[in-house]
């Protein structure tokens, strides 16, 4: 059976308010999907309550579902050194988890936090701060059953599936897991058969694009170096059975998404 794909609205956020981007996509025949939160887009502080009420209407009526909210990383950083950074980090992720719950989304895609590139703090540092702020999130989780999912991102200070993997297992908590973003991988320099194998007791979301090693992108499936056969195969080996979640960023988001989606059937036929 091929993978459920669930598409990400990134290509659309500067085009379309909220329910105009998910008219489009129902209308491009994409009723699943994983939604970028970004503001004045969609941001859960800023969201009008009669837009959230019309959503969640829509959500509980079949039209649409909506896998997992993703509020990105650069606007909300658990691991800044400055607390108050890190409290309105907390506010914007707890916010977020209040909204994934009456969407009904699974999880909230989220990086442990962003890193420096010149002189950053101790690791120790950097791991604490992230995981005080994720245990406290995961204390929100637990009247939602909503999940905290831990990315793999090359601007965060843990990049790779091995430190993801530690502070999921240090944590241990049925609400935190993991999403693997199969070119972040591969830009970071990191094995997909080596991370698929890593996050296999933890992960439920995967993420598909495309990208160069010049520099990092998220292009159409083909236009990059990411050998998505193996990819695949290593799914298939650690017996992952989630949702593929095609996260495209194109200025032509309608036509990069139907190629990237025809590429995913020549790939992983029925």
């Amino acid at each position: 059976m091929p993978y459920p794909i669930v598409i990400n609205n990134f290509p659309y956020i500067w085009l379309y308010d909220v329910e105009a981007c998910l008219d489009h996509l129902v209308a491009q025949g994409h009723r699943r999907v994983e939604l970028l939160l970004t503001a004045p887009y969609c941001w859960p502080r800023s969201l009008k309550k009669d837009v959230r009420g019309r959503i969640s209407e829509r959500v509980r009526s079949g039209e649409i579902e909506i896998v997992a909210l993703n509020p990105g990383g650069f606007d909300n950083n658990l691991a800044s050194p400055a607390e108050e950074v890190r409290d309105l980090a907390g506010r914007i992720l707890a916010e977020t988890i209040d909204l994934a719950a009456d969407w009904r989304a699974k999880g909230i895609v989220m990086s442990p936090g962003a890193g420096r590139p010149l002189l950053p703090p101790p690791i120790t540092m950097l791991e604490g701060w992230s995981r005080a702020g994720v245990e406290t999130l995961l204390a929100r989780t637990e009247q939602s059953g909503v999940s905290l999912l831990l990315e793999n991102i090359p601007y965060s200070f843990w990049p790779k599936a091995d430190q993801i993997a530690g502070l999921i297992e240090a944590i241990d908590h049925p609400n935190l897991g993991a999403v693997y973003d199969v070119p972040n991988a591969v830009f970071a320099g990191e094995s997909p058969d080596h991370g698929f194998e890593r996050l296999k007791q933890h992960l439920r979301l995967v993420h598909f694009s495309d990208t160069p090693l010049s520099s990092w992108k998220h292009d159409r499936i083909g236009a990059g170096v990411v050998r998505f056969d193996e990819a695949l195969q290593a799914m298939r080996r650690i017996g992952y059975e989630g949702d593929l979640v095609l996260e495209i960023i194109d200025a032509d988001g309608d036509a990069a998404i139907a190629e990237s989606v025809a590429a995913m059937k020549r790939l992983d036929p029925d």
